[in-house]
């Protein structure tokens, strides 16, 4: 979607509501301590939390619709806050009616919570891995990344990093010739996303290769009507510059300084295959830093298993020495 469309990242938007919060949390800390609505339990902190609650709750919408009706909502409470601080008898009577409503919301929507608590089951195992994949989804950190320095190269991380507490260590693994690192879990979405887009440069690459060799036919037979041109009639083709000045009665001659049509295709096609190379090289070079990860972790999950079964047979020896461990 445009930035300029998304609400969240409207200027105009903001300007807007950050003037209305304020003015209502402006509004609030004028309220007496104990009006006329019978709250007489801090009446602005009350009023001041409401508002802020509801700003935070309904920061992430984007119907047009419901941005609206949430403006006026907020500018008839404004009103309503200015009513009561100018003593105001039926705005207070109106404040506690609303004080009211949003209390009876509040519990009935504690006892729905309740009762779907009391009615829940824990999901079955087949749907635990896609639950866990649904959380990884959710967390920011797998959507960002640096270019210059993936995050894959923070690998291996200390034990005390490790999530889950026990180190898990990754496959190389190469796909559409690129080489990644595979973790046992769900893959990141951020990885999918790299290699679908290296996946597709790969194609778009060949399928231009493949395009410039079905019309080297025509190439050459642009460079024989130039050939034929210029020993018939002695004519050049105003600003070529494909030919670069170049034509001649010897195509020969012609194509070893490059100036012909032939020669051109072929440069566009080397251009291509050098790209690829460089490509190619690139994903080697990735493949041994990733290679090297792989043999971190597993000098790390080795050493650490040592560690863990050391500890083990010396809390064992403190057991049945009766010792404290």
């Amino acid at each position: 979607m445009p930035r300029s469309i998304v609400p969240k990242k409207s200027g105009l938007h903001r300007s807007a509501c950050l003037s209305l919060y304020r003015a209502l949390l402006r509004e609030c800390k004028r309220l007496p301590t104990a009006g006329a609505c019978g709250h007489t339990n801090s009446l602005p902190g009350i009023i001041e939390s409401l508002v802020r609650y509801r700003f935070e709750a309904d920061r992430t919408i984007q119907s047009p619709t419901q941005i609206c009706h949430g403006m006026e909502a907020g500018r008839g409470f404004l009103d309503l806050l200015q009513s009561c601080n100018h003593k105001s008898g039926e705005a207070f009577i109106r404040l506690g009616q609303v004080l009211e409503s949003v209390s009876l919301q509040a519990e009935n929507t504690a006892l729905l919570r309740r009762r779907l608590a009391s009615c829940w089951k824990p999901p079955p195992p087949h749907r635990a891995k896609y639950l866990e994949n649904i959380k990884k989804v959710k967390l920011k950190d797998n959507h960002l990344s640096n270019p210059d320095q993936p995050r894959i190269f923070e690998h291996p991380r200390p034990l005390s990093e490790v999530k889950a507490g026990v180190r898990k260590v990754p496959n190389l693994i190469v796909t559409q010739d690129v080489p990644i690192l595979k973790y046992p879990g769900p893959q990141p979405v951020l990885l999918n996303r790299v290699i679908k887009q290296k996946a597709l440069w790969g194609v778009k690459t060949f399928q231009q290769h493949k395009e410039l060799e079905n019309a080297a036919h025509l190439a050459d037979c642009e460079d024989d009507w130039d050939a034929i041109l210029y020993r018939d009639h002695r004519i050049i083709p105003p600003g070529d510059k494909l030919l670069k000045g170049t034509v001649g009665v010897d195509r020969a001659l012609a194509g070893s300084q490059g100036g012909t049509w032939a020669g051109t295709f072929r440069q566009a096609d080397q251009e291509l295959e050098l790209k690829a190379h460089e490509r190619g090289r690139k994903h080697a070079e990735l493949g041994r830093k990733l290679w090297q990860i792989v043999l971190d972790e597993r000098e790390l999950k080795e050493k650490e298993r040592r560690e863990a079964k050391h500890q083990r047979r010396m809390a064992r020896k403190s057991a049945v020495a009766g010792l404290p461990p």
